[in-house]
């Protein structure tokens, strides 16, 4: 197909997504917003936590991955308890240990301990916090309505995370709702590429003010336990579980009412110094 368009179309994306029940949407895995009950086969959990479909058996045969939680015919099905603890085998792999040591590490920690506790904590320093839902399109369709800046714009989508090339036919968007909101601020004339950029620059100051707060974190448990300390007991996995989790919701309440706070006070006085632009303007032209 021949691109008819010279520049970006924010409306492609809305048509897209609001008929994409019936173009692909209903294949992706189902998602209970409140749960996050997900139910994967066994490539979708390779894909979701990048690894390989053979990584998860191998790692399943030498005890570091829980047997599937159910069938469906002859495919294995999985849910996030398996997403998270592959999460926490690449973090270890990432840092130079080995299945064998990460297996006996993982397996002596558990030893004794109640199972509820100890996947409340895996959840709590693992899942995912946000929207994790995720939309194929073709690549066909993306170029079309891109136009000759596509190629460009999917690569900087693909460099910030909210996109993925699935195969040479088929890009998959990572959160549709951020780039229908690039879309939204599109239709106010803003180009694609700057709200990009805009929503880069965002990205990196939000980064390092996660950072501080993880880092508060992990400094609070040293200070009370030492380096490399984990909880022993059912009742120090809860209580730290616990005190994740609400650091978690303080965070983001926290970041949401400041920067609805920053927002009104910058627009405050952005719009006093636009008036009086506007009034020495308004002035010169009268006298």
């Amino acid at each position: 197909m021949t691109s008819t368009t010279s520049g970006p179309d924010e409306r492609w994306l809305a048509a897209y997504l609001a008929t994409s029940g019936s173009l692909g949407l209903a294949d992706q895995p189902a998602i209970d917003r409140g749960l996050r009950q997900v139910d994967y086969r066994i490539d979708d959990l390779a894909r979701e936590a990048g690894t390989t479909s053979r990584n998860v058996r191998a790692y399943q045969e030498r005890g570091l991955l829980p047997p599937a939680v159910r069938w469906s015919g002859r495919a294995a099905i999985y849910d996030e308890t398996h997403l998270e603890r592959l999460k926490i085998i690449d973090a270890l792999l990432q840092r130079g240990f080995t299945t064998a040591h990460i297996a006996d590490f993982i397996t002596s920690w558990e030893t004794g301990k109640d199972m509820s506790e100890v996947l409340g904590l895996q959840h709590a320093v693992t899942a995912t916090w946000g929207d994790n839902s995720s939309i194929d399109v073709p690549r066909e369709l993306v170029d079309t309505f891109l136009g000759s800046d596509a190629g460009d714009l999917v690569d900087r989508l693909i460099e910030l995370g909210l996109a993925r090339a699935k195969d040479d036919d088929t890009i998959t968007f990572t959160r549709p709702s951020m780039l229908e909101a690039f879309g939204e601020l599109h239709t106010f004339g803003l180009q694609l590429r700057d709200v990009i950029d805009l929503y880069s620059d965002i990205a990196q100051r939000v980064d390092d003010i996660a950072r501080l707060m993880v880092d508060t974190a992990r400094s609070h448990i040293t200070a009370q336990h030492g380096p490399g300390w984990l909880p022993d007991t059912d009742e120090d996995i809860a209580a730290t579980t616990n005190m994740i989790s609400h650091m978690r919701e303080i965070g983001i309440a926290a970041v949401h009412d400041t920067l609805a706070s920053a927002m009104e006070n910058t627009v405050a006085t952005q719009l006093g110094e636009y008036l009086s632009v506007a009034f020495q303007k308004h002035k010169a032209e009268t006298e």
